[in-house]
């Protein structure tokens, strides 16, 4: 399964990729994230508990996180979920500078579900639809508002 969803944000490269970055405070302008919190932490990442709801469902994931401000990339790696769903699914997020002062943001979600109780073609078809595209389409909603937001407030004379 390879599933992309996009945005793009008018604000400046370094603001967008600096709010996408610092998951912790995702919640506070998330609000289908619950929470999310490091378990460890390295200066590049960390291994991060996500929970947060999709389609009124609960759904909570581990990932191996890395920032890679070089490229500039933010990388996921799920090493547990619910119902170990998306076990071993690598997520990319890319984001592209664009002429006027736009950031076009791209979230890639590769996953072949090994293990599945309710078979492969299935669990992908079913996460992809109701979860995977339901949280992705969402964050980047919420963090093209946040963003958006402080740009415009940060444009008022004062």
């Amino acid at each position: 399964m390879n599933l992309t969803d996009e945005i793009t944000i008018r604000a400046p490269l370094v603001k967008v990729f600096a709010v996408a970055s610092n998951l912790p405070r995702w919640p506070e302008f998330l609000p289908h994230y619950r929470s999310n919190r490091f378990i460890s932490q390295t200066p590049s990442g960390g291994i991060v508990r996500m929970s947060c709801v999709s389609s009124r469902i609960g759904v909570t994931w581990i990932s191996a996180f890395r920032i890679d401000p070089a490229n500039p990339q933010l990388h996921f790696l799920h090493r547990k979920s619910t119902l170990n769903a998306t076990r071993g699914m690598k997520v990319t997020w890319n984001f592209e500078e664009l002429p006027g002062g736009f950031v076009h943001v791209t979230i890639h979600h590769r996953h072949d579900p090994k293990w599945a109780l309710i078979g492969p073609a299935l669990t992908s078809w079913v996460a992809g639809r109701f979860f995977i595209h339901d949280i992705a389409g969402k964050t980047l909603a919420g963090l093209k508002r946040k963003v958006e937001a402080q740009e415009y407030l940060a444009a008022i004379p004062r």
